[in-house]
């Protein structure tokens, strides 16, 4: 029995006693005494379940979703890296479920604020946490490309029309590597920026270019104008997963050293 419900006992149980002795006293009424039994108990009930107990359940919803907040890779690196975002993300949490969306719909609204400390952390990531993240992001796009061009379209380029809740659409498994791959890369790129060969890296990329235009040919310029009018979301999206898995099948120093490149927007 919770405290509240044994105190509120208590108290009916003082309250059934006093009554009792003013009517064996004479000093009260049968029925006045019932009404003074009743009344009291449908007013502290109506008190409790209408807003008490609501009130009491919103706070303890709230607490919870930030508890877990907490405990969240990615989430639980951030608190300690960078306390201001954190805090940041938790009272958007806290906007979000109070303005009703469920718990899974209001934790994807971080994203974007993870995603943008992710993309400024990318030059000081260790080579293999940007190439397992970007492992993990490939197979995201092939998966979302198997249900439709439009899903995959939308996941690439969500400023063109929106992005997609990926939670909804792919499995949990998949979601959970990807929290565990950024998380480390998270953990891992306080330090320097780390050497990239700029030279060298240019020249990998126009070589895995050259092969995609044989393929491709000049559709390929359409990946710098995705809201171009008209472009083709399905060819969109499979040049992009063909990129980046050329760009993956290079050594892993190549690789990483193109993928900068690319999200640095460095290529030329």
């Amino acid at each position: 029995m919770s405290q509240p419900v044994m105190i509120s006992s208590a108290i009916a149980l003082v309250w059934l006693v006093v009554i009792a002795l003013l009517v064996k006293r004479g000093s009260l009424g049968k029925i006045a005494a019932l009404l003074l039994l009743i009344l009291p108990l449908v007013a502290g009930n109506l008190y409790y379940f209408r807003w008490l107990a609501p009130q009491q359940a919103e706070t303890a919803r709230l607490e919870a979703a930030r508890q877990k907040l907490a405990t969240l890779p990615v989430w639980r690196t951030i608190k300690i890296q960078q306390p201001a975002l954190y805090r940041q993300a938790s009272d958007k949490l806290q906007n979000a479920l109070q303005a009703g969306l469920a718990e899974q719909q209001a934790f994807d609204r971080l994203r974007p604020l993870a995603a943008e400390l992710l993309n400024q952390r990318i030059n000081t990531a260790a080579d293999e946490d940007l190439i397992g993240y970007m492992k993990i992001s490939l197979e995201e796009m092939k998966q979302l490309r198997q249900q439709s061009a439009d899903r995959c379209f939308r996941f690439l380029f969500p400023q063109v029309r929106g992005g997609v809740d990926i939670a909804e659409l792919l499995p949990p498994s998949l979601i959970e590597s990807e929290m565990q791959t950024m998380d480390r890369l998270l953990a891992n790129s306080r330090g320097g920026d780390r050497t990239v060969d700029l030279p060298h890296g240019r020249k990998q990329l126009q070589s895995v270019v050259k092969k995609l235009y044989g393929k491709w040919g000049s559709d390929l310029q359409t990946l710098n104008t995705p809201a171009e009018p008209g472009v083709d979301e399905s060819k969109l999206c499979d040049m992009t997963i063909d990129l980046y898995q050329s760009v993956l099948a290079l050594a892993d120093k190549d690789s990483a050293n193109v993928l900068r490149i690319i999200i640095s927007g460095t290529g030329n």
